[in-house]
């Protein structure tokens, strides 16, 4: 009896036990739960602060902040970049999200008077191209993740467009820039972007001049400098940007360029780089060449360029709207063959959709053209797509109500250029907005 109850008392202690490690189990259990739910509460406000802390970074550093709305008089001024600006820093307010995603700060606007542009298209393959100079030495290539031509830009060569005059006041150049093997290469490169004040294929013999440098290494893709030289400045400038981005290394850019009287800027693809307000004095900036130093293809090196474009800024699209009752815009773009719009459009789309929040009587039929590449119904079909994507956008992305656009399209019908050339087939193939 006394062997029974020791062994029922044991077995008490035991079930006692038992049941106490169970409890600081579920103890423990139930803190560690509450604990990471109280990390999971710190994380996700971290992340929403950090969130916050970034858009308005970005804000500060593209100087939105504290601006207020100029009046209708002030917008008709030759400022259309602050206009830009301050009707993109409304919109974003409004809208939270949008498709164009990082795109939603690009804030260039392509000129609406195309001067030149070239794609190639018309070159054969190893030839130098027809509308374009140079000192040195170059030739039209394809790439293997590319289905367009590229213009092979080597070793110390200077690059010039032909044109019939010199570049006006007010200007915008725009290019898809390149660049491979510089992993494995020891050696780096450069490409000089030169805005000199008489024709030539160097910068050391283009006169008084002003230059963003692009260096190439293994390391990086890099904005380094912005200055400009000669002897007929009246302030000298020169800045060191040193912008690093490696993931444009070995990579495919979109450069865009604005000439506004004095004031450079320039944005590799969304990000703005450069914002000079007095780089270009005197005369420079008549012509315009891409200059090559140490592109060396025995190391592996290849830098190329396509879809060069020149343009005019005139009147600002919503003046000619108001003034003209339509305007037409080669700055929309699309995929080649397709109606997809490609983010660079971004500036322009904002432009006519803050043009139609300030005008709330104002509709707008949307008109697609093409070039004459392709059968008619093909063109038709194609000038359609593009148009009625276009005003997708303007509704879904930038809030315009649907019932006030239209759009419809004339496919070649309607050339406004001659498309036995490059440059009049990119007229062509333009995007019209008619008051209605």
């Amino acid at each position: 009896m006394k062997k029974i109850s020791m062994s029922v008392i044991f077995l008490l202690i035991l079930i006692g036990n038992v049941h106490r490690a169970e409890a600081q189990f579920l103890k423990k259990l139930g803190q560690r739960a509450e604990d990471a739910a109280k990390e999971a509460v710190i994380r996700k406000t971290e992340e929403k602060v950090n969130r916050e802390t970034e858009k308005t970074m970005d804000t500060i550093l593209d100087g939105n902040i504290g601006k207020k709305k100029k009046s209708k008089s002030a917008k008709q001024d030759n400022n259309q970049d602050e206009d830009m600006v301050e009707n993109n820093e409304v919109f974003q307010e409004e809208t939270t999200e949008s498709g164009f995603g990082v795109y939603s700060n690009f804030t260039f606007i392509p000129g609406n008077n195309l001067l030149f542009y070239d794609d190639f298209a018309a070159d054969a393959i190893g030839d130098f191209p027809a509308n374009w100079e140079t000192g040195g030495s170059g030739e039209v290539v394809t790439t293997s993740n590319s289905e367009g031509k590229w213009l092979s830009l080597i070793r110390r060569s200077g690059y010039l467009p032909t044109m019939k005059s010199t570049l006006p006041e007010n200007y915008t150049i725009e290019f898809d820039l390149t660049n491979n093997g510089y992993k494995q290469s020891q050696s780096g490169s450069k490409v000089k972007l030169l805005f000199i004040s008489k024709k030539a294929y160097a910068g050391g013999a283009g006169g008084t001049l002003a230059e963003v440098e692009i260096g190439l290494t293994r390391n990086g893709f890099n904005i380094r400098n912005v200055s400009n030289f000669g002897g007929e400045l009246e302030v000298r400038i020169g800045s060191k940007i040193d912008r690093n981005m490696p993931e444009y290394l070995n990579n495919t850019v979109h450069i865009s360029i604005a000439v506004n009287k004095k004031r450079l800027r320039m944005w590799v693809n969304e990000e703005k780089m450069v914002d000079s307000p007095n780089l270009i004095q005197a005369n420079i900036g008549k012509y315009f060449i891409i200059e090559a130093v140490d592109v060396l293809p025995e190391q592996g090196h290849f830098v190329g360029i396509t879809n060069f474009k020149i343009a005019e800024a005139t009147e600002d699209l919503r003046s000619l709207l108001l003034k003209n009752g339509k305007f037409s815009t080669t700055g929309i773009y699309f995929d080649t063959a397709a109606a997809t719009v490609k983010k660079e459009s971004y500036g322009i789309l904002l432009d006519v959709a803050n043009m139609l929040r300030d005008n709330d009587d104002i509709s707008l039929q949307i008109v697609g053209h093409t070039d004459n590449k392709g059968d008619d119904t093909y063109n038709q079909t194609l000038s359609e797509n593009r148009a009625s994507m276009v005003k997708q956008i303007l509704v879904n992305e930038f809030g315009i109500l649907e019932d006030r656009l239209q759009f419809m399209g004339k496919g070649e019908t309607e050339p406004i250029d001659d498309n036995a050339t490059e440059k009049g087939r990119a007229n062509n193939r333009r995007v019209e907005f008619i008051k209605i």
